[in-house]
């Protein structure tokens, strides 16, 4: 007669499969989808290591450079910390449901983690939350044991938000939910009476605050105005329809069925808030608190949809635990939640992969954001010709980070490109260009819109029209490059 423990372990077998084939299918995928502008960026990062950047903090960059020097300057070496810090995701749902002694939720915890388009592209793209949620995750585990047992636990919490802080700025909201729960359910008030959380934020503040700091110290603190205009001081960020953007926004990412069941189980743990255990209670309050506060950072400025995505790896065990508590966790609803994600998931990948979706001419590069992760390879090759009749002396001229950061990844040699604009650079090139010290030579532009050459045209003695670089899927043509030839440089003064 089999015992319990069983159908538990085979339980947990079947998440690590389930957390094994996603991971290989997301090193398939990655052979076939391109760098996105922004993975192409913070590779930039990767090899010019600093303290901090004007973005966020360094972890990222330290992250890629590991990556890189594994498996080379390729999408795969870029991507790799990515995936395996999907793997650790994963693996914090395992070790969740069998702390709680619920190891069955496992299966289901991990398949919602995977398939979530919000978190399943994290786990791909190389970006600030796929290395946010797995230090997220390891700080809910590590409060987790300092709540039931030992409170020196606190030290490795904070160091782990700390780590969270250094990969996203908003791994702030991780200790303040800490400190929120300390004083708002009575099983963890005795916390504030001990040494150990106190020691543990000061330990995080260090670890995250000495090296973000010091560097914006000696840069005149960049990081700051620019945190600063997105949390609505730039007033082109303001408008009417900001709230209903961000709801927008998270129905989509999240899926809605799913997000229907996440908001349900975190309204239902909120309204029982002085009855929940010490387990569900750190989860309420990790998920509510950066929620409630883009939420209402919405009605000023305009949120962008993945800023919340940590609250997200809260509420999805909260979600398994009320599915589960009213025998449904493998019902209707929670078939349709799933079944919705690995779809949407499924063709967003598959699209990304092999463009396999035919869009209208006209409409295709709006509707079909993956473009965002083809044609740059094809777009180097052709800068690079071009560049190779105007001689050896000739640069690379860009107006965006964007096209800068493709060029010197897929340009051969990854010579990093120069920016050509007036006024004051908002973004990492500022402390990496030098034009002055391209002055006289000749250039290949590369203009995204036509606009910007107009800006290009007072830094050189000419400017000649190449043909268009055209790239695109299916006979239809998604992304235009204009390029230029600028002969005889001249830098404008420094802003």
């Amino acid at each position: 007669m089999p015992t319990r423990a069983e159908p538990d372990a085979q339980a947990l077998r079947q998440a690590w499969l389930i957390t094994l084939a996603f991971a290989l299918l997301r090193f398939a995928v990655t052979a076939r989808v391109q760098l996105v502008p922004d993975e192409a960026y913070y590779w930039e990062w990767s090899r010019s290591l600093d303290w901090s950047y004007y973005d966020q903090g360094p972890m990222l960059a330290l992250a890629i450079r590991l990556g890189t020097a594994l498996l080379g300057d390729n999408a795969w070496g870029v991507r790799l910390p990515a995936v395996l810090a999907g793997v650790g995701v994963s693996g914090f749902y395992i070790w969740l449901s069998a702390w709680m002694g619920k190891p069955r939720l496992a299966p289901w915890l991990v398949l919602a983690a995977n398939t979530m388009l919000l978190t399943a592209v994290g786990a791909l793209l190389m970006m600030h939350d796929s290395l946010l949620g797995l230090w997220w995750c390891l700080g809910l585990a590590l409060a987790l044991k300092a709540g039931r047992g030992d409170g020196r636990w606190w030290l490795a919490a904070g160091l782990a938000c700390g780590g969270g802080c250094l990969s996203k700025y908003t791994g702030l909201f991780l200790p303040l939910a800490f400190l929120a729960l300390c004083l708002a359910h009575p099983a963890w008030r005795r916390h504030l009476r001990e040494p150990w959380l106190y020691l543990g934020g000061l330990l995080g503040g260090l670890c995250a605050g000495g090296p973000i700091l010091y560097w914006n110290r000696l840069h005149d603190y960049p990081s700051f105005a620019h945190v600063g205009s997105l949390a609505g001081a730039d007033p082109s960020r303001r408008s009417l329809s900001t709230l209903p953007e961000f709801l927008g926004s998270q129905l989509g990412l999240v899926t809605p069925v799913l997000a229907v069941l996440l908001a349900l189980a975190l309204w239902q743990a909120l309204r029982a808030w002085r009855k929940l255990d010490q387990d569900r209670a750190l989860l309420a309050m990790a998920a509510a608190l950066p929620l409630a506060f883009f939420m209402a950072l919405s009605l000023r400025t305009r949120v962008e949809g993945n800023w919340p995505a940590p609250a997200y790896l809260s509420a999805l065990p909260l979600a398994a635990l009320w599915l589960e508590g009213r025998g449904q966790l493998w019902g209707r609803a929670s078939r349709w939640a799933l079944g919705l994600a690995a779809f949407f998931t499924l063709v967003a990948h598959s699209q990304a992969a092999f463009g396999w979706i035919p869009f209208p001419a006209a409409d295709a590069a709006k509707l079909d954001r993956s473009y965002l992760t083809q044609g740059w390879q094809e777009l180097a090759d052709r800068v690079a010709q071009e560049r190779a009749k105007l001689g050896p002396a000739a640069f690379v001229g860009c107006r965006t980070y964007q096209n800068a950061a493709e060029l010197a990844f897929y340009l051969p040699g990854h010579e990093r490109p120069v920016i050509l604009q007036k006024g004051a650079i908002n973004h990492q090139y500022r402390f990496w260009n030098h034009p002055q010290d391209y002055a006289g030579r000749d250039a290949v532009l590369v203009v995204g819109q036509d606009w910007e050459v107009n800006e290009m045209r007072l830094m050189f003695k000419s400017v000649d029209e190449l043909p268009p670089c055209d790239t695109g899927r299916l006979g239809v043509t998604l992304r235009r490059t204009r390029l230029y030839v600028g002969r005889g440089f001249q830098p404008l003064p420094p802003a």
